[in-house]
């Protein structure tokens, strides 16, 4: 079924999904508000918080064709043309609508259905990139408290729930912190493999390391006929450096040129970031992964345009930045001409570019550029950078 034949405000996620943090604060998905969890594994373990009350609540509310406070984010995006994750959701779980004509009264679905999987471990990261923060990275701790947090679900029988749905399971999507350097990481894979389920694996990963010890990824993905790698790819070079900080650029190159060559039953999807640090860039960017092969099928995830916090969003430009910004996306535009890519994801790549002008201009946030520049300065200083030599074409909205 397609997404426009589901109600306006519904989404299959509560039916099918739960998306754990580090902390065991658990959301109906990743996109949803992550200040009001709706509940934490720690204290209910997954079996709780499926049926909690404001789970329960959540799907009254659904299928009601209710709004609800939680979902904001994917209503903002679709007013606006973008892709949403309630329209992946409503897309890819579609078969599970059996499942929601059996919920109940009170909102209770008797079955714990985790057909898309997503606990995020632990924080641990080697990174302290620009748009994340300590619930993410454990060295983004080093800044905010002088020395890094790691963070890890503390909940006694979380193995012992994970292989009661492992079989189960159609998609799983690891991130962190990053999912590599997690030990997690590989018992899961090492569960999966021993008991002959092979779901569709997907990662969010800084690609800077693709071993654990004597642990590489090529003995594990060998096993997995669908796999995407979604990697971080901000920037590129020094700038990439700098908005990925502890990252080593030629490092990550390489790494994703070993995939590409090495294991090609592995689909690369570059997924930057869209924010104030690569909004100017992005036809370079675009054009630097589409010659070096890092994109299978030229596909880029374009859609994760930064929303909050709002002073790092394209939107804060003043107007004649952002006309900058619009040529640059527009000559990368034209020269999608130039690569032996489908008509179909041609139209595809050149809408979410022209998405990406229409949210720069959706709104006029120049005033949060004190903001940035006291944030960024403070930051540079703890961090001994200079965003002005390193964005020389920003220069201005940072002195």
């Amino acid at each position: 079924m397609a997404d426009n034949e589901f109600p306006k405000y519904f989404c299959m996620a509560p039916w099918v999904h739960l998306s754990t943090w580090q902390t065991g604060d658990t959301y109906p998905c990743c996109a949803y508000d992550y200040e009001t969890p709706i509940g934490n594994v720690n204290e209910e373990g997954f079996k709780g918080v499926w049926n909690n009350k404001k789970m329960k609540e959540l799907r009254l509310a659904m299928l009601k064709d209710k709004p609800t406070h939680g979902c904001r984010k994917c209503f903002d995006y679709e007013k606006q043309g973008v892709f949403s994750y309630r329209y992946k959701m409503n897309k890819d779980y579609a078969h599970h609508q059996g499942l929601v004509a059996q919920t109940k009264k009170d909102g209770t679905v008797d079955k714990l259905n985790i057909a898309f999987f997503d606990v995020r471990f632990s924080n641990l990261c080697n990174m302290k990139c620009r748009t994340c923060g300590s619930h993410f990275s454990s060295r983004w701790a080093e800044d905010e408290e002088g020395k890094g947090r790691v963070v890890e679900i503390d909940y006694p029988h979380l193995w012992e729930e994970i292989d009661e749905i492992l079989e189960t399971t159609e998609e799983i999507y690891f991130t962190g912190g990053e999912s590599l350097f997690m030990q997690q990481h590989y018992e899961l894979l090492d569960r999966l493999i021993e008991i002959g389920h092979f779901p569709k694996l997907m990662y969010n990963s800084n690609a800077s390391r693709l071993h654990l010890k004597d642990k590489h990824v090529k003995d594990y993905w060998k096993y997995f006929d669908n796999i995407v790698f979604g990697v971080s790819c901000d920037q590129i070079g020094e700038k990439a450096n700098y908005t990925r900080h502890g990252q080593k650029w030629d490092k990550v190159f390489d790494n994703l040129c070993w995939i590409r060559d090495n294991v090609p039953h592995v689909d690369i999807i570059p997924s930057p970031t869209i924010s104030v640090y690569n909004i100017m860039d992005l036809d370079k960017i675009i054009k630097f992964i589409y010659d070096n092969e890092l994109a299978t099928d030229f596909e880029i995830n374009l859609n994760n345009l930064l929303v909050t916090p709002e002073y790092l969003s394209s939107t804060i430009l003043p107007k004649h930045l952002k006309i900058e910004a619009e040529k640059g996306i527009n000559k990368s535009i034209e020269n999608l001409k130039n690569y032996n890519m489908n008509s179909g994801r041609y139209s595809h790549i050149e809408s979410r570019l022209q998405k990406i002008i229409e949210f720069m201009y959706a709104e006029d946030n120049s005033h949060l550029i004190p903001e940035f520049q006291q944030k960024t300065k403070n930051l540079d200083k703890i961090r001994n950078e200079n965003f002005g030599e390193v964005f020389p074409e920003l220069k201005e909205i940072y002195e």
